[in-house]
């Protein structure tokens, strides 16, 4: 993308914002935002998309931490980020199960174009600020972002981005029914071109799915003292929510009316044979955040007017030109006062074309918007897709325009209106990246991510400075070496984007990596032992993950091998398997892993066993009590300590398959003192077949007799032909687990 024209506008946007928690709670959450976009927009891909998503949620989570309070105690919170999680499921079924449907495109990268899109005319249209502005004062709503006792811009930066980042998640849902389609009518025209069959997708029990979980039955009491005919909805249920919502901003649309049109929605899609992932999208949103905020949030305003307006301008992002625009509701274009959200997400969700990956086979078949100029103002916005091979096809800007011209009131923000134009270019290389890397997001360390990033770099000057202050003693820097001591050891906030991310980067990486070695983060005051450092096996381990996690970011930042190095040219000589590097270079990966206990120590907590490898030496010490000969567990190979600590694991999340949970004793919920037979024989039987799986990957075979040095075990076959013996054994397992995890303060509880 032409950096002085799309970036300019972003770089406007964030110039004038200002962060509530930067300003009074000394983060520096803007910059770290800023620095994720800036890598983005350099290179767009799904690493550095992904590290948008996570800041945003770094910044803006709700969670039992209370981030922007000084007084609050520094305590872990590992809570599951449902709506990360589906957007990391988007992702990957588009990747996996584009080539089985004729037509699809990226969403993932999509999402973040379509969140800077809106940042950018934001930025640059102070009509449509005013029209967002108003609509914010309009309404009851009083614990809006502010600046100066106005609204700050921080309040459209959060309601946009929940709205525009999160507005697919709901897309699996229909490339699901895409999917059926197209097997159900290949299937059957094999047979005859005769045959066509329409399929849909049906819920068993939608009002389950379309409903958020009553922890607080008076959760929306202050909203009906406002709303007092909302008495009369079910606010515990999303489409009852963006119902009351839709009639409150249009007010010729009957609550009733579009109330009973979502309650049939599904049936309606079913019978017409289409699937609006909007729909999907929303209620997921209202889902997770009602649950959130019931459970952690003190003021329950904050879901019904910014989280409300969010999903709702989700669902009117196909809704409302599909379904509000005909019959029986027959709604004009939109104006962007009514509801400025949905205006810009329908706008910036049509206008966002460059960059899109194609999944689906014909999309992979056609040519594609490769790059854009946009020029954003006051009066107007003009938008000149640039197709680098081929066209697009006749009447594409036309078409695309006379759509938009149709759903919305351009006029309302642009008075000059829109213009779309398309500039082919001839070039035999399309850009069409597809990365593959998985991304898998550690537990959220909410505000101790910033504090580990700002103390990952203070130790980083210190370990440079030294560094330098010998190589200058013997005459070894030159220019070159200055000058790269200068920029890396600036204050955390005048540093580059790029090395702002992988400090942030390394921070995000420690929960996974203590995970790799089964320990975890904890508060000082919690009964477990501190580890202050680690063994020479583990600190090795976790060196090469270190490392494979730097060349994923370099990767991912445009930065390929060379034998030689020029970062000018984004050339790197390390970017080589761990084994390669020379054992200097090694030591880069391997100083920062050692320091990890003293960073930890630095911000407050300190690094202690996770109840999960404790439980593996309680089950080590079960099972060596019914043989003869005992070892104890740090005598066991490295290989089966790490087979065993994984089985524990996996045994921990077998047992979540049938609604079971392992929680500390001093949780919440009624502990199961013994399982039930099926279940029992149903545990045995999945961690048995998981045990074969693991060991076959460490290179086990079937054998008659055991034998560990030619790694051959009798076990290693089906459930079903196992001897009965062994069966019992491992159903003894989960027998003994529920005074198995009483030793080491767990319990399990149902979900």
């Amino acid at each position: 993308m032409d950096e002085n024209n799309f970036k300019k506008y972003i770089d406007k946007f964030f110039d004038d914002l200002v962060l509530y928690d930067d300003e009074h709670n000394g983060h520096h959450y803007k910059g770290l935002l800023k620095a994720g976009i800036d890598v983005f927009l350099e290179k767009e891909n799904e690493y550095n998309a992904y590290e948008i998503y996570q800041t945003f949620f770094m910044i803006y989570q709700i969670t039992a931490e209370g981030k922007s309070d000084k007084e609050t105690d520094e305590s872990i919170v590992s809570e599951p980020n449902t709506l990360l999680d589906l957007v990391g499921m988007m992702k990957k079924y588009e990747e996996n199960t584009g080539d089985l449907i004729e037509k699809q495109r990226d969403h993932f990268i999509h999402s973040v174009n379509v969140f800077l899109l809106g940042l950018a005319v934001y930025a640059q249209n102070n009509n449509y600020k005013e029209a967002f502005k108003s609509y914010v004062l309009n309404s009851p709503y009083e614990k809006y972002y502010r600046t100066n006792e106005q609204v700050s811009d921080e309040e459209f930066l959060y309601r946009w981005g929940v709205a525009s980042l999160f507005h697919d998640i709901g897309y699996p849902v229909e490339i699901i029914g895409k999917q059926l389609n197209k097997f159900i009518n290949d299937s059957v025209k094999s047979i005859s071109s005769s045959y066509g069959a329409d399929t849909a997708i049906d819920f068993k029990d939608f009002d389950e799915f379309n409903a958020i979980v009553k922890m607080d039955p008076n959760f929306a009491d202050e909203f009906t003292k406002i709303y007092p005919h909302a008495k009369f909805l079910n606010l515990f249920k999303p489409t009852d929510i963006m119902a009351h919502k839709i009639a409150s901003d249009f007010s010729s649309v009957d609550i009733n009316e579009v109330s009973r049109h979502l309650d049939e929605f599904i049936d309606i899609m079913g019978e017409n044979g289409f699937i609006d992932h909007g729909f999907f999208s929303a209620i997921l949103v209202l889902n997770s955040y009602g649950f959130l905020i019931q459970k952690y949030a003190k003021n329950h305003d904050f879901f019904f007017y910014p989280i409300v307006d969010s999903a709702t301008a989700i669902l009117l992002h196909n809704y409302y030109r599909n379904v509000l625009q005909k019959n029986p509701f027959n709604l004009p274009a939109l104006h962007p006062r009514q509801s400025p959200l949905a205006y810009l997400l329908i706008l910036c969700d049509e206008l966002q074309e460059w960059n899109r990956t194609p999944f689906g086979i014909k999309d992979k078949s056609r040519d594609h918007v490769n790059e854009l100029n946009i020029i954003i103002d006051d009066t107007r916005l003009d938008v000149d897709y640039i197709v680098k091979n081929g066209a697009m096809g006749l009447g594409f800007s036309q078409d695309k325009q006379e759509l938009l011209n149709n759903v919305l009131v351009i006029s309302g923000i642009f008075k000059r209106g829109l213009s779309i134009y398309i500039e082919p270019q001839n070039d035999n290389s399309i850009m069409r990246e597809i990365v593959k890397s998985e991304i898998q997001a550690p537990d959220v360390l909410i505000r101790n991510v910033e504090k580990l990033a700002l103390q990952i770099h203070a130790q980083y000057i210190e370990t440079t400075t030294s560094q330098f202050e010998e190589k200058l003693a013997k005459g070894e820097v030159d220019e070159k070496v200055q000058k790269d001591f200068e920029e890396k050891t600036k204050p955390f906030e005048e540093l580059s984007s790029h090395l702002k991310i992988a400090n942030i980067r390394q921070a995000r990486s420690i929960p996974k990596k203590l995970n790799m070695i089964g320990c975890e983060l904890a508060n000082l005051s919690d009964k477990r032992e501190a580890i202050t450092e680690f063994s020479d096996d583990e600190v090795i381990d976790l060196a090469i993950s270190e490392h494979d996690e730097w060349c994923e970011e370099k990767i991912g930042q445009g930065w390929t091998y060379g034998a030689e190095r020029d970062d000018s040219k984004l050339i790197h000589d390390c970017l080589v398997p761990w084994e390669d590097l020379t054992p200097e270079i090694q030591q880069y990966d391997i100083d920062p892993v050692k320091n990890i206990p003293s960073l930890v120590d630095s911000i407050g907590l300190k690094i202690v066993r996770s109840r999960i490898r404790m439980l593996t030496f309680e089950m080590h010490k079960f099972y060596q009590s019914k043989q003869e000969d005992t070892l104890d567990f740090d005598d066991l190979p490295e290989y089966i300590k790490y087979s065993n600590y994984r089985q524990t694991d996996l045994l921990v999340k077998i047992l979540s398959e049938l609604g079971y949970e392992v929680v500390n004793l001093d949780d919440l919920g009624t502990p199961i003192d013994s399982l039930d037979e099926e279940s029992i024989e149903y545990l045995a039987e999945r961690e048995h077949n998981e045990w074969c799986r693991l060991k076959f990957n460490l290179g086990w075979k079937y054998g008659p007799v055991r034998d560990d040095e030619k790694k051959t075990n009798p076990n290693l076959v089906e459930w079903d032909v196992l001897d009965i013996n062994t069966k019992e054994a491992n159903k003894r397992t989960f027998t003994n687990l529920p005074q198995l995890c009483k030793n080491v303060d767990l319990k399990i509880v149902e979900r």
